[in-house]
């Protein structure tokens, strides 16, 4: 526990001086109010715009218009961003040499790998935090009807998807001795992850993104607590089966 606890606050001294912290704080904090703003702004934009003797015409938008565009932000940069940040977990500090340093001492693989995760995690999730909170200030300020609650529900979904990308991209980080290979890899699995649901419907609803695929149904309310179980719990396994996996992957390597 001791090891895990130094490791983890080395990784977030790592994150605060390599500016991870910052870029993840931008990222998010960007993603998170562009949504909400150019929704609101849509009609006033489109207002008087013309495609050939076509007029078109915007109606006021909701404040599931928002949510939606806020979402549909969030599940692209903010995700890529994730895999960019994490993609040299382990595959760069073991090029530079760090990783043999780190893992010639009585440190288990296993507290080095799960330190390296919450480090990220931390960041990721910190980045979140910031993006939902301002963006849940100008859907509050400039809609009706903003709901804390099913809002903090779906960011819920969202976290769960981060942290799933997170410990996708740490396994291939350990898989493979190139960052940039590792980063490419997770992109790939990422959009599989994204795309599968779709392509067989079962499989949806035991992973976080069908939380965000119910965002309209969180908000009318015929979504609830209950119902958010499934997918949670569904994230969690597939984070620790990610976690396992690069584990076992780890104690098998020569550093």
């Amino acid at each position: 526990m001791n090891a895990y606890l130094t490791l983890t606050r080395k990784e977030l001294r790592e994150s605060l001086a390599a500016y991870r912290m910052l870029i993840a704080a931008a990222v998010f904090l960007i993603a998170g109010i562009s949504g909400p703003l150019l929704t609101h702004m849509l009609p006033d934009l489109l207002r008087g715009t013309t495609s050939g003797n076509l007029t078109i015409i915007v109606g006021k938008q909701t404040v599931v218009d928002a949510v939606n565009a806020y979402l549909s932000n969030m599940a692209q940069l903010p995700m890529v961003a994730a895999i960019l940040l994490a993609m040299g977990a382990v595959a760069e500090e073991r090029a530079h040499g760090g990783g043999a340093m780190i893992l010639s001492r009585p440190i288990a693989r296993g507290a080095y790998l799960l330190a390296k995760f919450t480090g990220y995690g931390l960041v990721v999730l910190g980045g979140l935090a910031l993006g939902a909170i301002a963006a849940f200030y100008y859907i509050a300020l400039l809609f009706a009807g903003a709901q804390a609650g099913p809002f903090l529900a779906i960011n819920l979904g969202l976290a769960a998807t981060l942290l799933d990308v997170v410990a996708i991209t740490l396994l291939c980080s350990t898989l493979l001795r190139s960052s940039v290979a590792a980063g490419g890899l997770a992109f790939v699995l990422f959009i599989a992850l994204s795309t599968l649901p779709g392509l067989w419907s079962p499989l949806g609803t035991f992973l976080p993104t069908s939380v965000t695929g119910h965002a309209q149904a969180l908000l009318s309310g015929t979504w609830g607590a209950r119902d958010l179980v499934q997918p949670l719990v569904g994230g969690l396994l597939l984070l620790l089966l990610c976690i396992g996996s690069a584990c076992l992957v780890l104690s098998r390597q020569d550093v």
